[in-house]
């Protein structure tokens, strides 16, 4: 009887322990966002996209910055939409060459910027902010807009180019 008892508990232990863990893997960071240091850190990402290129004017109702904290793994992006005149290689140019000047380290070659740009990932770019790490990325959305995203994970880590 005490034998039944004791692997009764013991299983009760074990679920509570895999529930507790399934809890903070999927819900436990929820609210992260709404906390000063995410609010601090979404005011540096947002701040270290570079300037915009010549001719390229913002569409406001399609730039933004949010901060998801509903995955386990709370990240935050800074993303700004640009109308422009649709010709990419004075793009690609004005963004490798800014980025580069403010410290970016390309995640890629130079050659390889024209397909990346029309690719969903975009021209990557990393770099610390704050000292937390942080990428840069700068994308077609078709023949005549592009987003320039700056993207961090909210503990630091660093994320994929």
């Amino acid at each position: 009887m005490i034998l039944g008892v004791v692997i009764a508990l013991a299983t009760m232990i074990c679920l509570a322990l895999l529930a507790g863990s399934a809890w903070l893997l999927f819900y436990g960071s929820e609210g992260a966002c709404e906390e000063n240091p995410a609010l601090e850190r979404m005011e540096q990402i947002a701040a270290a996209a570079p300037a915009a290129a010549n001719g390229a004017t913002v569409v406001a109702e399609r730039s933004g910055a949010e901060c998801r904290d509903d995955s386990g793994d709370p990240w935050m992006t800074a993303d700004t939409v640009y109308a422009h005149d649709g010709d990419a290689p004075p793009l690609i140019t004005h963004y490798w060459d800014t980025a580069a000047k403010e410290g970016w380290k390309a995640g890629g070659t130079r050659n390889e910027a024209p397909d990346r740009f029309r690719n969903v990932d975009g021209i990557c770019f990393r770099k610390d902010i704050a000292g937390e790490p942080a990428l840069l990325r700068v994308r077609s959305l078709g023949a005549d807009e592009l987003m320039v995203s700056v993207e961090s994970a909210l503990d630091g880590s660093k994320m994929p180019c």
